[in-house]
């Protein structure tokens, strides 16, 4: 199954049913190209439904759905400290986690070590697994794009105060414990909660 999210609506591609919330969510099932264009465009412009529920061949529904996009890879980092506290950022009126485009002839991993230490100023860090993927839905020069964020789980010995890279739009960067990251749960993107739980954070 794939999962796409634009800001608190999410797009499912399936191979079978799935369970739905009559109020906010639309099941159809893949015909065409042209009508899921279609399907998504009057999804996207409603606020009423947030959830469309793609019925159908997953590998050739999300090969004509990601042709819709532009498209665009990045990687990012869920940070603990010694403390067990995590890192995050304060970006665009939510709390987000490091992240960033990945170069060309970049790895995924050294892109998320790499954005964590320009985004946050905070250094020692060091990869502790891979935890999952992620796709959402952003606006950018007036085209609608598709980013692919692949997550590492990583640990930060580093005791300096974090530094936001501001020039990214960056306002603050935070250690945060369990109870502080779930008194702004709601200030979270949908995609990255996901993440979270992953991380069991």
């Amino acid at each position: 199954m794939y999962k796409v999210f634009s800001g608190e609506k999410c797009i499912m591609i399936s191979g079978r049913k799935i369970l739905r919330d009559e109020k906010n969510s639309k099941v159809i099932e893949f015909k065409s190209a042209e009508e899921l264009h279609r399907e998504y465009k009057a999804f996207a412009k409603q606020t009423r439904v947030k959830k469309l529920i793609v019925i159908g061949d997953e590998v050739i529904i999300w090969k004509v759905f990601r042709s819709l996009f532009a498209y665009i890879e990045s990687s990012g980092g869920v940070v603990r400290n010694d403390r067990g506290s995590l890192l995050m950022i304060y970006r665009n009126r939510h709390w987000d986690l490091p992240k960033g485009k990945i170069e060309k002839g970049e790895a995924s991993d050294q892109t998320a070590l790499r954005e964590v230490e320009e985004e946050c100023g905070v250094k020692n860090l060091r990869i502790t697994s891979e935890l999952m993927l992620t796709h959402h839905i952003f606006f950018q020069d007036k085209h609608e794009w598709i980013k692919r964020t692949y997550w590492y789980e990583m640990t930060c010995c580093d005791n300096t105060k974090p530094k936001p890279q501001t020039e990214e739009g960056i306002l603050k960067v935070e250690w945060m414990s369990k109870d502080e990251v779930k008194k702004v749960w709601s200030k979270i993107y949908p995609s990255l909660r996901e993440v979270l739980t992953a991380a069991s954070f």
